[in-house]
């Protein structure tokens, strides 16, 4: 995957898939998610590989996990447009951002 974009951060493990970036403003959080999953959707081309658009889950990790912001997140895959959802799996691990924030100290 040589053309993933420099922010860019992947997993790869059999059929399963991951890509994940970090930024400091959500626009351009947006922005570099967007270019990821574009080039990746050009790696699956050129590899003769399909997207499983229903399949796709992504999820949102922030230092104010409840805050809710100005422009929301999204990605496009195919033709469906998947927006974050509140925990994801990937290889059998469930990624909740809202889980530690539950914690109790004693």
């Amino acid at each position: 995957m040589s053309q993933t974009p420099e922010h860019t951060q992947y997993g790869l493990f059999a059929d399963d898939t991951a890509l994940w970036a970090a930024c400091n403003i959500t626009s351009g959080m947006n922005r570099r998610i967007h270019e990821s999953v574009d080039a990746f959707q050009r790696w699956c081309t050129s590899w003769k590989l399909s997207l499983q658009p229903t399949k796709t889950e992504m999820i949102h990790f922030s230092p104010h996990p409840r805050k809710k912001y100005k422009y929301p997140m999204f990605v496009v895959v195919g033709p469906t447009i998947v927006c974050p959802q509140p925990f994801a799996r990937y290889l059998g691990v469930i990624f909740d951002p809202i889980m530690e924030a539950s914690y109790k100290t004693y």
